[in-house]
């Protein structure tokens, strides 16, 4: 598994499903393993489809047993994970998942758009380049639909189509002058 929030929420519902293999479930987990990528340079990925082919046979000598402690706790983990019933999870560090509230990544959306209007596809473009924890396209459309519903961004097109058919940009701060009525009624 990788060091993702993805990967590791597998690993915990996969093992509470294999109990009765205790012993014979081997797991191998990228957490702060280097590896090589296409230019010879060392990296640490995240995603097991960062990893070249070659360096993941040799990381798969790597493996190792999944121990009866882990057998015991991991299964636990999933349960308390779901009895939590969150939308979002984030991983810590390790195997420790955090659920987070559906508004997590809205500061991320708002810190990728601007005041002037963009495509939909360019501003998903900016809003995922500048995301450390990172999501899914759908998941972000969907929490962008409700910032415009709290007013917090324009839209301009239907986004139920295509990215191309519609464009965002942040709600103007600015107020419009509303003018005075000066006559007497």
């Amino acid at each position: 598994m990788g060091q993702n929030q993805h990967d590791v929420c597998g690993y915990y519902w996969l093992i509470s499903q294999l109990k009765e293999y205790q012993g014979r479930v081997v797991v191998l987990y990228f957490n702060n393993l280097p590896f090589i990528n296409e230019k010879g340079n060392i990296f640490y990925p995240t995603t097991l489809h960062e990893i070249q082919p070659k360096e993941f046979l040799k990381a798969k000598k790597l493996n190792r047993k999944v121990t009866p402690s882990e057998f015991e706790v991991d299964p636990d983990e999933w349960k308390r994970i779901t009895s939590e019933n969150a939308m979002i999870r984030i991983l810590e560090g390790g195997k420790k998942i955090v659920s987070k509230e559906d508004d997590f990544y809205d500061k991320d959306i708002l810190n990728g758009l601007s005041n002037e209007w963009q495509k939909g596809h360019r501003a998903m473009h900016n809003i995922l380049g500048k995301m450390k924890i990172k999501t899914g396209d759908v998941f972000l459309l969907w929490r962008i639909k409700h910032l415009v519903q709290e007013g917090k961004i324009d839209m301009n097109g239907e986004s139920s189509r295509s990215w191309k058919d519609f464009e965002l940009k942040l709600k103007s701060t600015a107020t419009e002058e509303i003018p005075v009525n000066t006559e007497p009624s």
